[in-house]
């Protein structure tokens, strides 16, 4: 594909991206209480068009292959937002029922998707990392575990958690979280690194950077948070399941004292829900 093709590309995704944001953000608005975790989608939405366009001009000025590489950055955090945006969608139709989710916010979430998967094609490199796999549970029967689940590791290990604990997911700069806490939107927020603590390999896009997890152990999104890194995240992490039967951790995994629920993967392998408070009391300090 030729330069200038590219950055009328760049151009247009920046103007869908703005459109976006700007939807988004009206139907915030007119979902009230239950819109607040939209507004800050849509305005991270908004800032991101507008460093796009920023990107487009300086590319209009030096026409050159090698620069198009960053564009690999705008379709990580793109990816990020679907996948925040979809959170914000389920939680909205879990907690608050008598509320009726408009479908503009479900189309934000997948045309935030499409334009990710767009983006990547210009950089012609691949930002997904581990082709994702919906988990088959085996005998998916006689769990205390239904609805809807987030699909992701630590280390390699395979973990699976409900999305009603799961407040967002960030891609962060590593510097961000090298101390006790990370710092978010003006909040300190506690910090659980199992790589530090278990010595685990990093599987994430690299060195610079890294993938949190914001968790709330009481499922409370108004109570204790804790920022949580894990691996690579796969834009369809988010799956809908009745559950797997519970069965005993494999005694080879780390975690194993740390799972308050395991299930059986067909072709053998296991998926574990971590017992965050246990977790967290059985250390002498939240941040590992």
């Amino acid at each position: 594909m030729k330069n200038e093709k590219k950055i009328w590309l760049c151009e247009q995704y920046a103007q869908k991206t703005w459109t976006l944001s700007l939807v988004l953000a009206q139907e915030a608005a007119r979902a009230g209480a239950h819109g607040k975790g939209y507004a800050v989608i849509a305005e991270e939405a908004r800032k991101l068009a507008d460093k796009l366009f920023e990107y487009v001009a300086s590319m209009r000025f030096d026409n050159n292959d090698a620069d198009f590489i960053g564009i690999t950055d705008f379709a990580i955090m793109l990816k990020f937002l679907s996948t925040n945006a979809a959170i914000e969608i389920i939680h909205a139709a879990q907690l608050h029922m008598e509320f009726n989710i408009p479908k503009s916010m479900a189309v934000f979430a997948d045309d935030m998707r499409r334009l990710a998967w767009d983006i990547n094609e210009l950089s012609e490199k691949s930002v997904w990392g581990k082709p994702f796999t919906i988990p088959e549970m085996a005998n998916p029967s006689g769990s205390s575990e239904t609805g809807f689940f987030f699909k992701y590791s630590i280390g390699g290990y395979d973990f699976i958690e409900r999305l009603n604990l799961v407040k967002e997911v960030y891609y962060l700069n590593r510097n961000d979280i090298e101390g006790q806490t990370l710092l978010l939107r003006g909040q300190n927020i506690p910090v659980i690194n199992c790589y530090i603590h278990f010595k685990l390999p990093f599987e994430g896009y690299d060195e610079k950077h890294q993938t949190v997890m914001i968790v709330c152990p009481d499922g409370n999104p108004s109570g204790s948070v804790y920022a949580v890194p894990i691996d690579d995240l796969d834009i369809a992490a988010i799956f809908s399941s009745r559950g797997g039967i519970a069965v005993e951790p494999k005694k080879d995994n780390i975690f194993a004292a740390y799972a308050h629920e395991c299930w059986d993967a067909v072709g053998g392998g296991q998926f574990m829900f971590i017992d965050w408070n246990k977790l967290i009391n059985h250390q002498p300090s939240p941040a590992f």
